[in-house]
């Protein structure tokens, strides 16, 4: 996470700011279209391995058929990005490589952390996120003295996030208590992954308008603004997201798996004591991670010294508290999955999709980055008040 950081804080003092511009919507899209691959599946194929562990090798290789339809589907609808020139055509191919192996990895670090592998699952995401960084710098900056471009970045992490799954499959394969020749890697259950899409709908829907709210802000920018505009933006949020992923990463992904196993269990008391450790955690975290990047955002801007940047400080102390609130939103969020009340998870989001955008689309032409900002914040305040609604309505506990 710390050379992620450094990464996308290093470019936006070497690249120009256009550049970072366009760097960033590479970043967006990549995340935003990681989604679209996934189609949340594997909130219902992790549901099916808790309550059925015994068929938990065929359930993996169901997903990984229906993704790989995914990857063939979706390359045209990919290509109009690049198309439209959005993003330059010269980054389609390493764009189109990383998205897959980037789902991919993702992938298995999800299932590496439901069997309970997290040391395993955090090698895969240092070397998908970190190794190939620190690589980078070592040989393109250090040895060649080079300076970074666009093109070698992703030239590495596409190394990077290939090592990360090579590591991830071999594990399974050679620590898998199944032998592969007893493991038919052909058959797909197409009844099952029918049942499992159907389920997914409400949960990818929901993502993708939080992804909406989160990153469409910047195709916006660029639609209305410049690309100079969307780097400006772009850093003071990604500066911001630092919380999410820290979250996501210490508190969610090595919680909540144990939640929902508690949930599916029904045992009352382990539950209290797994929301307890849930809620405490998932405060802590966010708050002292908050207190930690209100210091540094200042020495930085003072090291980039770029007056674009600096004039536009509001902007990233009202997307923090936009990701404060946000993060706060997760604990109702997840109980609300765990008792399957899958459509009072999509209704608040998609409520404050169409408000999101609607701001955006009115109020940038008028008030440029800023109203994307606040835009953002009163979105996820929207979310924060509706699922703590729902959740204060059906909690059976």
């Amino acid at each position: 996470m710390g050379a992620k950081f450094l990464l996308v804080i290093g470019l936006s003092k070497t690249l120009s700011t256009s550049d970072y511009g366009v760097f960033s919507l590479i970043l967006t899209s990549l995340t935003f279209l990681i989604f679209f691959l996934g189609l949340d599946f594997y909130n219902f194929s992790h549901r099916e391995i808790i309550d059925n562990d015994s068929a938990k090798i065929q359930i993996v290789i169901n997903q990984f058929w229906l993704h790989v339809l995914c990857y063939v589907i979706y390359l045209p609808l990919i290509y109009i990005i690049f198309a439209s020139n959005t993003i330059p055509i010269m980054y389609f191919l390493p764009f189109y490589i990383l998205l897959i192996l980037e789902h991919i990895g993702q992938e298995l670090f999800r299932f590496l952390n439901l069997f309970n592998k997290p040391n395993q699952a955090n090698i895969t995401l240092f070397v998908r996120t970190a190794l190939w960084i620190l690589l980078m710098v070592l040989i393109e900056i250090i040895w060649r003295g080079e300076d970074l471009s666009i093109s070698s970045i992703l030239n590495f992490w596409i190394v990077g996030s290939l090592s990360a799954i090579i590591y991830g499959v071999g594990f399974f394969i050679f620590k898998s208590p199944v032998k592969l020749k007893n493991i038919n890697f052909f058959i797909l259950d197409f009844k099952w992954v029918k049942k499992g899409v159907k389920i997914s709908i409400p949960f990818f829907l929901g993502t993708i308008a939080y992804k909406a709210i989160e990153y469409s802000d910047r195709y916006m920018i660029d639609w209305f603004m410049s690309k100079e505009d969307v780097g400006v933006y772009s850093f003071y949020t990604n500066f911001a997201n630092i919380i999410n992923i820290i979250v996501n990463t210490i508190t969610v992904t090595l919680l909540v798996p144990n939640l929902l196993r508690s949930v599916s269990a029904g045992v009352v008391e382990d539950i209290k004591i797994k929301i307890e450790n849930f809620t405490r955690e998932l405060y802590l975290t966010t708050i002292g991670v908050s207190l930690i990047i209100v210091f540094l955002i200042f020495p930085i801007l003072t090291w980039l010294n770029k007056e674009e940047f600096s004039n536009q400080i509001s902007i990233y102390f009202i997307v923090l508290m936009a990701n404060i609130i946000f993060n706060i939103s997760l604990f109702y969020h997840f109980m609300l999955y765990a008792y399957k009340k899958d459509k009072l998870i999509f209704k608040p989001t998609f409520y404050a999709c169409i408000i999101n955008i609607m701001l955006n689309i009115v109020f940038i032409p008028m008030f440029g980055i800023i109203a994307a900002a606040i835009s953002t914040l009163v979105s996820f305040s929207i979310i924060l008040v509706l699922k703590r609604k729902y959740w204060l309505k059906i909690r059976p506990i």
